[in-house]
């Protein structure tokens, strides 16, 4: 539980899911601007706090040694110090897909107990995606095109239920600062998180 503690104990989070866009300018003033298909991976910056008391989290810091920029792990935003990230703001509670989707789409066919609105989080088949719009409940768009091809009949889980299974892209390493009986740990950079997809 390294990086989810990091997660939880956070200083500050930047997060990014844009997609991939580029954008040409002419000579003569125009721009072109074409969005590159992508899988638009997650990715999460972390600030620790620094001066935390290296004795209450040497474990956590050698969880994440032991991880380092090799294992993934899944972060969930659930807690109390989290769930306003992943928190539903549109009334539905259950939802499976209505039909096979089409490969990459971006809409999503859904039988739902509610409403969906602008932000609201989605998992299917292990991504998460966001909602672009408020919808009634029945067609969904997502923020990036949708991963593998799961069956018609697929659960989608909703809002605090999503989780993100990320691989730590950058892993900074410490300083100690002694004081009496210890040392405050002190990061010499953000933790980068990206989202390992298979």
């Amino acid at each position: 539980m390294s990086f989810q503690t990091l997660f939880e104990i956070q200083q500050s989070m930047t997060v990014n899911n844009r997609r991939m866009v580029g954008q040409q300018v002419a000579r003569s003033g125009y721009i072109t601007v074409a969005q590159y298909l992508t899988a638009v991976p997650w990715v999460f910056t972390i600030t620790p706090h620094a001066y935390l008391y290296y004795p209450q989290v040497r474990d956590v810091i050698q969880s994440i040694d032991n991880k380092d920029r090799q294992l993934p792990e899944t972060i969930t935003f659930n807690s109390t110090n989290l769930s306003w990230f992943t928190e539903m703001r549109g009334t539905a509670t259950a939802a499976t897909l209505n039909g096979a989707p089409a490969a990459n789409t971006q809409t999503l066919a859904l039988n739902s107990n509610g409403t969906f609105k602008a932000g609201d989080f989605i998992m299917i088949s292990g991504y998460t995606y966001k909602v672009t719009a408020d919808s009634a409940g029945s067609s969904v768009g997502i923020n990036r095109p949708l991963i593998g091809l799961p069956a018609s009949g697929t659960t989608v889980s909703i809002g605090n239920a999503c989780t993100f299974n990320v691989v730590a892209e950058s892993c900074p390493t410490y300083t100690l600062n002694p004081m009496t009986d210890g040392a405050f740990v002190q990061w010499d950079s953000p933790f980068v998180f990206r989202e390992y997809i298979v």
